[in-house]
């Protein structure tokens, strides 16, 4: 009588554990792709003065394919979770090049997500800003990996297989 209330017990227990794991989409890799990576590199840009949150050093640079623009981005790297700024981009010609410090190849300016349209060259920046709760959809163990989601889209994942290194630069 007694080990029927311990099975019992135990199945109720592993079919609530089982129906609760299922309500949890897990992050998913894209069946289309959102995005193109162009270039991922690690290179710290010293600013002249502390203005903002610092950037990590990693730096994505994506042409954005969809027709509907990124809500958010988040990178999962070496040094954790953290949130990403989105900025449009542009590559530096070889006749601006001298206006500009030395090693920088790219100029950007911040966007909002409805300003960001199919096509445009975006800079994806991870920048530390405290602990940032993991959403459950988010899987533990990923590391060196984007997530991001569209408009009314689930957590999408694009795992970075090769970032490069860049030398730092003084904006001094």
């Amino acid at each position: 009588m007694k080990l029927k209330y311990i099975v019992s017990a135990l199945i109720v227990c592993v079919l609530a554990a089982g129906s609760a794991d299922a309500t949890v989409k897990k992050a998913k890799k894209s069946k289309k792709e959102n995005f193109k990576l162009i270039e991922a590199y690690t290179q710290k840009i010293a600013p002249g003065t502390q203005q903002a949150p610092p950037p990590t050093g990693e730096h994505f640079i994506i042409v954005w394919k969809a027709a509907s623009y990124p809500e958010t981005f988040y990178w999962r790297g070496k040094n954790g979770f953290m949130m990403c700024s989105i900025q449009k981009t542009h590559k530096i010609s070889k006749a601006e090049a001298k206006n500009f410090p030395p090693g920088m190849v790219y100029t950007s300016q911040n966007v909002t997500g409805d300003q960001i349209h199919k096509g445009d060259t975006l800079e994806i920046i991870p920048v530390a800003r405290g602990k940032v709760r993991i959403p459950d959809e988010i899987p533990q163990n990923a590391t060196n990996t984007l997530f991001y989601k569209t408009g009314g889209s689930g957590w999408l994942l694009f795992p970075v297989k090769n970032i490069a290194k860049k030398s730092d630069i003084s904006m001094q």
